[in-house]
């Protein structure tokens, strides 16, 4: 008995539990057990899409073809979804790619993905000094379950939020200009990151905001004016407000809201061709309670912000990762990759007694955004294209309401705890004595 529980206390059962969630998650890439829990496993192009279009991209920079087009003038892959990315990309991995058969390149980068998850782990143990904190905190890398996804899909989601927690890990251990570069080169891998800025520009740092800007901006103009029409196709991603075309699948709040404004307003039709008539008017519709809402979330994070003390730098950058959960147009279930780092984080600043949140509020929210939605439950459709429009109202809020909730609770619990933080900070400097 006495060994059972101090096995507990070691916290292995948590850290093996991981292990064989990984395990599985590896053999399903072979296999495809796991698909039915993921609507873009099920409903989407195929395993590989997302990398595809890296490759794809980078057979169009050879062939003198915009990057961002869906008509090539050589296809190399056998489907792919439309490029997003940074040209950096495509300039770098993207013609890599290409001297590998598309199928072993993906199987590469997923063999990077894998190493990239190892080092955080190895580096998140390094920030504990006792083994069950160790063990806890690298077990939350292992059960999530969206990083199955980000395999299944070979997506660039897992590189940026791993950049972002070792820039993170860099400045909270005084190495800034390791962090500075890190962040620098996630702006180049997928731009979400630029999230940062409002909390260094707060922190003073506008000398670096600057020149993360500058080698962002420098590194794609070329190819901008280069090509006609590939600035306004990747401004695309920033530019266009939601759409009801693009709620399908999304796990944001921005989402959810809009799910919930177009049933419970009336103009949600579970008939597709009825559906495609009535784009416009459900547009029109999302346009102000969305805007609101996106004004509301980046207000009150600005607000918390410039409130907080400049010795919350961390607290600052978890709260804008969660902002964006909440704010931003198009969040796709594997983007929840980027909450690993957040939660390990979180995890440690609690276990080190700076930040103080509820463990129970802490481990539910976890639990919640790393186990899979409620999809195989509400998957009736045996087709490829989206099987959300025929859902009822009470299925649709069980696939969308659950992850983004989550991220509401933890966004409002940390803006609560820089709040509380920095009254104590006023009352202590107000009245010395009080400390």
């Amino acid at each position: 008995m006495s060994l059972l529980r101090r096995s507990f206390e070691s916290g292995r059962p948590i850290l093996a539990a991981g292990v064989l969630v990984h395990l599985c998650v590896l053999c399903s890439l072979q296999w495809g057990f796991l698909n039915p829990l993921f609507d873009d496993a099920e409903h989407r192009s195929g395993q590989g899409a997302d990398f595809y279009s890296i490759v794809q991209a980078g057979q169009n920079l050879v062939d003198g073809a915009n990057i961002y087009s869906t008509k090539p003038l050589e296809q190399v892959v056998p489907y792919y979804n439309p490029y997003r990315y940074h040209p950096f990309v495509a300039y770098t991995i993207g013609l890599l790619s290409i001297v590998l058969r598309p199928d072993i390149a993906y199987v590469l980068w997923v063999l990077i993905q894998e190493g990239l998850l190892l080092i955080n782990i190895l580096l998140t143990r390094s920030l504990f000094s006792d083994v069950r904190s160790g063990n806890v905190a690298s077990a939350l890398w292992l059960l999530f379950s969206v990083y199955y996804l980000e395999l299944y899909m070979g997506q660039f989601s897992f590189l940026m939020g791993s950049l972002l927690f070792w820039a993170m890990v860099a400045w909270m251990n005084g190495r800034e200009r390791s962090g500075d570069l890190l962040w620098m080169l996630s702006l180049v891998v997928k731009s979400n990151s630029v999230v940062f800025a409002p909390v260094l520009l707060k922190l003073g740092r506008w000398k670096i905001v600057l020149v993360a800007g500058a080698v962002s901006v420098g590194l794609a103009l070329p190819y901008f004016l280069m090509e006609p029409g590939s600035l306004a196709d990747f401004s695309r991603n920033f530019t266009q407000s939601m759409k009801a075309q693009t709620l399908f699948g999304n796990q944001g709040f921005a989402a959810l809201l809009g799910i919930a404004v177009l049933r419970f307003g009336g103009v949600w039709s579970d008939f597709a061709q009825e559906f495609a008539l009535r784009l416009d008017q459900m547009n029109d519709m999302l346009a102000v309670p969305l805007a609101l809402w996106t004004i509301l979330v980046i207000g009150v994070a600005l607000v918390v912000t410039a409130r907080a003390s400049r010795d919350s730098g961390m607290a600052l950058l978890l709260l804008w990762i969660l902002a964006y959960f909440l704010f931003y147009k198009h969040v796709w279930e594997h983007q929840y990759v980027m909450m690993m780092p957040v939660l390990v984080l979180l995890y440690h600043q609690m276990k080190k007694r700076i930040i103080d949140i509820s463990p129970v509020l802490f481990w539910m929210a976890f639990y919640i955004i790393a186990l899979p939605t409620a999809f195989v439950f509400i998957d009736h459709s045996p087709v490829l294209f989206d099987p959300e429009i025929p859902w009822r109202t009470w299925e649709s809020l069980l696939f969308h309401a659950p992850k983004p909730a989550a991220v509401l609770v933890l966004f409002c619990a940390l803006c609560a705890q820089l709040w509380r933080t920095r009254e104590h900070h006023d009352a202590v400097h107000q009245n010395p004595g009080a400390a």
